[in-house]
């Protein structure tokens, strides 16, 4: 089984001033890290984080495009993270989502965000955000902040 970290999961361990900041930094050093639960790191998860953590409406503290660029440049080296990207495949797993699920709206970056697992073969997310993704049977979700 293998895990793919949603954005949130980066966002709280990296913001201080979230109350879910020590638990989710937490799990990401002891489970993650150690190799306890395997995980990858796709690409939309990064460009997520940057544009959550530098906008003033979406973190208490914003922070400037260079530390934001930096913890991403951070992620990107990490050896014992793999990243995932989206592959040739990635537009007919969103068309086959689209058209077996009920999606509207902002939901399309959910779809292409599990597009992407299924082109890596990834079968679960490692998120807060539950309701998400419970509606794909074939992905295992995994809420550690819960």
């Amino acid at each position: 089984m293998i895990y793919a970290i949603d954005t949130n999961i980066l966002v709280y361990a990296y913001n201080l001033d979230s109350p879910l900041n020590q638990r989710a930094s937490a799990f990401l050093e002891d489970d993650i890290l150690t190799g306890n639960i395997k995980a990858c790191l796709p690409f939309q998860s990064l460009y997520e984080f940057y544009a959550i953590i530098t906008d003033p409406r979406r973190v208490e503290k914003p922070v400037e495009p260079k530390e934001a660029k930096g913890v991403i440049e951070a992620y990107t080296r990490a050896r014992n993270i793999p990243k995932i990207y989206p592959r040739k495949s990635n537009l007919k797993n969103t068309f086959d989502l689209l058209s077996k699920y009920n999606i509207t709206k902002q939901e399309i970056f959910d779809v292409v965000f599990v597009a992407t697992l299924l082109d890596n073969g990834v079968d679960g997310i490692i998120t807060r955000n539950t309701k998400h993704f419970e509606r794909f049977e074939f992905l295992k979700v995994l809420n550690p902040l819960s």
